[in-house]
């Protein structure tokens, strides 16, 4: 018998958290590790990308069907797009692996430059929803309920269009997922400290990509400065 069900209706956007990863998905630790919490977004598109399964179609000599099978499609990876209003050149600089410009000894990030290549750092994008209805509060504790998405292993980032007008700015960031390599601990995904945004002793297995968990422990608070690397 499966577990008794959560329902839970997402909506709005409300806070998303990118943390630097090395190539085998675990966080940069020390000075070179970041994390960044921001809800200046305008919204995120996730696209899942599969590969269709072979299909075996045969007729007879006389134009019966004999075989009309086809394999199961086969998920590859998901491409999220993420629209943002406010410009955190410490995460556009990481995520798109561009060189971050510093003013002051390097103590503050003012910019960044893209040069041609590849884009080839790595990160964790985590997202939070409200969620709304009736089903919107816990009923045994009585705490605001959130929808926790994790995507644990992203990159080949990419920047999209950029128009300036007389209009609002917004810049465009174009990103796919990676499964977790087997050498990754991942622990870490799970928690900020003491909070907790998926079950206890759960973590990501196997070749998953994207986390989907109901919770009732508030996302982390958004701030410009990036924050200390976990």
């Amino acid at each position: 018998m499966s577990a008794t069900a959560t329902c839970a209706t997402p909506i709005k956007g409300s806070v998303y958290r990118m943390v630097s990863l090395n190539s085998c998905g675990n966080p940069v630790t020390g000075t070179g590790g970041i994390q960044v919490v921001s809800k200046a977004f305008v919204q995120m598109a996730m696209s899942p990308e599969y590969e269709d399964g072979e299909e075996f179609f045969q007729r007879t000599a006389d134009g019966t069907t004999c075989v009309n099978q086809m394999d199961d499609p086969t998920l590859k990876r998901y491409t999220n797009t993420l629209d943002l209003c406010e410009i955190n050149q410490t995460a556009v600089s990481y995520m798109s692996t561009a060189r971050e410009l510093t003013t002051g000894a390097g103590a503050t990030g003012v910019g960044f430059a893209m040069s041609e290549g590849n884009s080839s750092n790595r990160f964790s994008f985590e997202m939070w929803q409200q969620v709304g209805g009736s089903n919107n509060c816990d009923p045994v504790t009585g705490l605001q309920r959130y929808v926790y998405h994790a995507w644990p292993n992203c990159g080949s980032a990419k920047i999209g269009d950029y128009t300036i007008a007389n209009a609002t700015t917004q810049m465009q960031l174009i990103f796919t997922t990676r499964a977790i390599g087997s050498s990754a601990t991942l622990g870490w995904l799970a928690k900020n400290g003491s909070a907790s945004w998926l079950p206890a002793g759960m973590s990501v297995v196997g070749l998953e990509h994207w986390l989907w968990a109901v919770t009732t422990t508030p996302p982390p608070a958004p701030a410009c400065n990036p924050l200390a690397a976990l």
